[in-house]
């Protein structure tokens, strides 16, 4: 389980001014779950990924994960909590080592934070590309090679290859074209439904929030003001800023009973 309790951090401008990203946000996510966290650019969603990583430490508050501190030291813990939590972001193309091919890409975590022999290794590559519906013959190419929707894919292979319990998609679906947008939410829903892992889900579309998962947390200035079980029927959402968001994506008529398709 990861725990937020309380957590904040804040940065200081030039002009010496206390900026709080995130601002005293308490939230748990339980083993096996999808849950999407939502909110506009600047709501604060990218530092608590980076802070629900290790990579930034919060100013406050405490983030737990199996009721451990999840310290900010990249030396001491970083490989130990990566085999626990993996993180997607939302460049493919500069999340890839260009001096690799799709397949060292991908063997990169079994190398450093499993140990397998080479022969389990390629197995386990071959499976993952065939789980990301990619052809094998990829597997020699570099990032540069491949489409957008490619290399999203390939990230997404190299999260799972870790065999983590928590996953977080950090706007992993930004940039893609719609169609390809929508294989890869398929995708990552498929997944989930076949993976005993929990997957945190970061977007600031709200209709991606609908399409993926049944809890959604929404975000806005680094404070989560509502956490809902989402049923199909947008009722379930209270708060001003909750639909705000449901209005932009739905027709303002219906957003109170509509459900969404």
């Amino acid at each position: 389980m990861i725990e937020a309790k309380q957590v904040v951090k804040t940065y200081q401008t030039n002009g010496s001014v206390t900026v709080n990203a995130v601002n005293g946000v308490d939230f748990i996510l339980e083993p096996g779950e999808f849950c999407v966290l939502v909110g506009e650019s600047g709501s604060g969603k990218s530092t608590l990924s980076q802070l629900l990583m290790g990579l930034i430490p919060p100013t406050s508050g405490e983030l737990l994960l199996d009721g451990k501190s999840i310290a900010f030291s990249r030396k001491h813990n970083h490989k130990e909590l990566c085999t626990k939590i993996q993180l997607v972001l939302q460049d493919g193309k500069s999340a890839l080592d260009p001096r690799y091919s799709v397949y060292d890409c991908i063997a990169e975590p079994l190398r450093n934070l499993k140990r397998i022999n080479r022969a389990e290794e390629k197995h386990r590559i071959q499976d993952l590309l065939e789980k990301m519906e990619l052809p094998q013959e990829l597997s020699m190419r570099k990032a540069h090679e491949l489409s957008g929707g490619q290399q999203k894919r390939v990230c997404i292979a190299r999260a799972l290859a870790a065999q983590p319990q928590y996953i977080i998609f950090d706007e992993a679906v930004s940039g893609l074209d719609v169609l390809v947008r929508k294989n890869v939410l398929d995708l990552l829903k498929k997944l989930h439904r076949e993976q005993n892992m929990a997957f945190l889900f970061i977007t600031h579309d709200m209709d991606v929030a609908l399409y993926m998962a049944n809890r959604i947390l929404v975000m806005k200035d680094g404070l989560i003001v509502e956490d809902v079980r989402y049923t199909g029927y947008t009722s379930c959402f209270h708060h001003p800023y909750s639909r705000l968001l449901l209005n932009s994506v739905l027709p303002r008529q219906a957003a109170t009973s509509q459900k969404a398709v």
